[in-house]
């Protein structure tokens, strides 16, 4: 108890510190983003969603980042445009946007203290519940304001944050993407603590989010993901866990609990060859006990993160369980990472999806209403292959090719009419290159 208190006095004494920079500072960098994706998903009948189909998302972002004494200021102007047809949308001829992507200022009231507010990109861990904005224009920045604590040479950081969304609907929103981002309010809590040597990392996350049900907008659901991470890291070899649990209500009422666990164990066995094996498991609905269902949702939800980042590659899950009207989802992954040279690398990976509960919900065309059917528990196997290449600092170019092989449960999942046991195949080439135009070579959207 006494050291609790003698650390807040030290605290608060050390925010009444001002720490300033004796020279100013100005940066100035780009992120020109290009990618081509193509998409053979062999469905049984033809629609407007094409069985094959080919996709292109392009973005320019131009980042500004000012810094005098203990004050910084950022802004990241981005224009972005797609067209094709995906798992999801109709197809699209060709759509235009531009907003400013971020805009903040920073005080630094001490070296250990920072107060920041304007429109964020939120990014923590390994972004499973926030993602920067990378390819996909779908990603959000959050109007948010954050205080930032942080203890040099401890291995401390804490950020407290509220972020506001959408205030009057979806015409109009002060957002840059109100269908991801799309609750009314946010709280999040961050900490994270690392140890003997950064070898050990502690990591503890609460976001409470509230949305209101689409009818009345005086009637504020909320929901609230509690989590706590470690990672252990040695010369060779490196292991991550992970739990999360959900609890609060959906945007119709019901209640909701459900929980998130993964880990993985990664083994560096020479400088050229590194091998990861993982599991994450997500729960889900059981479709066959209705009575619970009306009540109680079990269906976890990714919230604003980006699920590709370790839910294969092709992104078929990524949509799919960002909502908590799911069945649920066991992964199981290997990874295989082979080092050529400084400029090259090449990724394979293969994964094996399944679900909790063995029964989907299906749309019966004749009666228009849900049935219940019984599928098999294996919902599809995933290859992955990533060829990376880095000629320059600035530049990076990624191929991709992913071969899935669905099982016959995969006809019934999320409507989807597909070809059981028939593969389908995903391939995508991203071209990324971010030069510096002033300043040190550094992004300047990762120093906040």
């Amino acid at each position: 108890m006494n050291n609790t208190i003698v650390f807040l006095v030290f605290l608060l004494f050390s925010i009444l510190i001002p720490v300033e920079r004796v020279d100013a500072q100005l940066i100035i960098t780009g992120d020109f983003d290009a990618r081509g994706e193509y998409l053979n998903l062999r469905r049984v009948v033809a629609d407007s969603l094409n069985s094959k189909s080919l996709n292109f998302s392009g973005s320019a972002e131009f980042d500004f980042g000012y810094g005098y004494k203990h004050f910084d200021a950022y802004l990241a102007l981005l224009t972005s445009y797609s067209s094709g047809t995906n798992l999801f949308l109709y197809a699209n001829p060709g759509t235009f946007s531009g907003n400013a992507y971020q805009a903040w200022v920073r005080y630094q009231f001490s070296k250990w203290f920072s107060l920041q507010a304007g429109r964020i990109e939120l990014s923590y861990d390994d972004q499973r519940f926030f993602q920067a904005r990378d390819w996909n224009h779908l990603v959000t920045s959050h109007n948010a304001v954050i205080a930032h604590v942080l203890a040099p040479d401890t291995g401390f950081m804490a950020d407290l944050g509220i972020a506001a969304n959408r205030f009057t609907g979806i015409a109009a929103n002060l957002n840059t993407e109100p269908t991801v981002n799309g609750y009314r309010y946010l709280g999040f809590l961050y900490l994270h603590k690392k140890t003997c040597d950064d070898k050990l990392l502690f990591t503890l996350s609460d976001i409470c989010d509230a949305s209101d049900n689409g009818v009345s907008r005086s009637v504020l659901y909320g929901r609230n993901t509690l989590g706590l991470s470690t990672w252990l890291a040695w010369t060779d070899w490196d292991l991550f866990l992970t739990g999360f649990y959900q609890a609060g209500h959906i945007i119709d009422g019901r209640r909701l609990s459900a929980f998130y666990y993964s880990g993985y164990f990664s083994y560096q066995f020479t400088t050229w060859l590194d091998v990861m094996i993982a599991y994450e498991h997500m729960s889900g609905d059981n479709y066959a006990d209705s009575a619970e269902w009306k009540k109680v949702v079990h269906g976890f939800s990714m919230l604003y993160g980006n699920s590709r980042k370790n839910m294969g590659l092709s992104g078929f899950f990524n949509a799919a369980y960002r909502t908590n009207i799911n069945p649920g989802l066991n992964n199981l992954y290997l990874t295989t990472t082979f080092t050529v040279s400084d400029a090259i690398s090449i990724e394979a990976s293969y994964h094996w999806f399944s679900l909790p509960h063995a029964y989907m919900r299906q749309l019966d065309p004749i009666s228009g209403k849900y049935v219940v059917e019984k599928v098999s528990s294996s919902l599809i196997h995933e290859a992955d292959l990533l060829f990376t290449f880095t000629p320059v600092e600035s530049l990076e170019i990624d191929l991709n090719y992913s071969l899935l092989f669905p099982g016959r449960s995969l006809s019934a999942f999320n409507g989807w009419n597909m070809n059981g046991n028939n593969m389908f195949s995903y391939a995508y080439l991203e071209v990324d290159f971010s030069p510096s135009f002033l300043g040190p070579k550094t992004k300047i959207k990762h120093l906040h």
